[in-house]
């Protein structure tokens, strides 16, 4: 992601982007943190985006309730976008199968599959995680529980989410296939900016999608 985002055309002229280690960050003054690493790093980020007062875009999955614990005392001081999926066709996904199960007339089986590259190491994906906590809200009159989620890893998959619905009478799909890193990318860059201008708490992705649509 690191290298889509500062590849991506439409980052340039008007973002700079610095690749730097936590321990010189008064050397390169950035203005903004843009983190996609690992869960293990979040600490040390949140302490130097702390000391500086840094705004921090996270797109990083896997975080435990340690780590949210961590987040939600740091947005006490920084404005902080956490964000599992970055790409404006998973929001539109999610708005098509609410519409979708608004007018659905019995109640639904749900399966959820996810499928990713073989380097991902998290399983579920954290959007499979996010499209499933969404689905859940959902009373039982519009999804008959519970949601199944199937994840597979191979190849160089960017990322596939399906979500399957089945009634007595037909089954239904609403798919999501990601061709390349830059629709994260765009989207990342997108929500970076907007971040950075905000007071100080935990914003997610759907936040941004908000004020931009």
């Amino acid at each position: 992601m690191g290298k889509a985002i500062r590849e991506l055309p439409q980052s340039n002229p008007s973002i700079t982007f610095h690749d730097f280690k936590l321990n010189t960050v008064d050397s390169v003054k950035p203005l903004l943190v843009m983190d996609f690493s690992s869960p293990d790093c979040l600490s040390g980020i949140l302490e130097i985006c702390i000391a500086h007062k840094l705004p921090l875009l996270t797109g990083t999955t896997g975080f435990t309730a340690e780590h949210r614990e961590m987040l939600e005392k740091a947005k006490e001081i920084i404005p902080i976008l956490v964000a599992s999926n970055m790409s404006i066709g998973i929001a539109s996904l999610k708005k098509s199968i609410e519409k979708f199960l608004t007018t659905s007339q019995e109640p639904l089986l749900c399966n959820l599959v996810e499928i990713h590259h073989t380097q991902k190491f998290d399983a579920p994906s954290g959007t499979a995680i996010e499209i499933l906590r969404f689905l859940e809200k959902f009373p039982e009159n519009k999804i008959k529980g519970p949601i199944t989620v199937n994840s597979h890893r191979f190849g160089n998959v960017f990322g596939i989410h399906r979500v399957e619905f089945q009634s007595s009478k037909e089954t239904i799909f609403f798919q999501h296939i990601a061709n390349s890193r830059d629709i994260f990318a765009a989207g990342a860059i997108a929500a970076a900016k907007w971040v950075e201008s905000n007071q100080p708490g935990l914003y997610s992705f759907g936040d941004f999608l908000v004020k931009k649509l």
